[in-house]
């Protein structure tokens, strides 16, 4: 009885322990970046997604309801493009999901309709 218990036991932990190695090893993967430009900081990121991966770009402006024309390229080409308004805590959030086959290196440029563009780019 005392050896089919601790045999119990002891797959019992060798199980888990392969369950956390094999958690800890499917990470998310993810590359950040974070910067300022004029009155606005933000936050770039890319991880890995089930259907390719996914990129995030968020930025904190001083106002709601600022317009602002985004575009984000891939290896310099555009996957997303258009005008895209801050929410009431005057936050501007954009999400992409693309193929990393076309490409790693990833640019964003945020125009507000009075001011200077911001450009935010982050190599995978």
């Amino acid at each position: 009885m005392k050896k089919t218990v601790l045999a119990i036991v002891v797959a019992l932990v060798v199980l888990v322990g392969a369950g956390g190695a094999v958690w800890a090893l499917s990470g998310d993967d993810e590359t950040s970046a974070t910067g300022t430009c004029g009155g606005a900081t933000y936050d770039m990121s890319a991880e890995n997604d089930d259907n390719g991966l996914e990129v995030t770009f968020e930025l904190q402006s001083a106002a709601p309801a600022e317009t602002w024309n985004v575009v984000v390229e891939q290896d310099g080409v555009s996957v997303l493009e258009g005008d895209r308004q801050t929410d009431e805590d005057a936050e501007l959030d954009v999400d992409v999901t693309v193929n990393e086959d076309d490409g790693t290196s990833f640019t964003v440029t945020a125009t507000p309709e009075n001011g200077d563009p911001c450009v935010a780019t982050l190599d995978r």
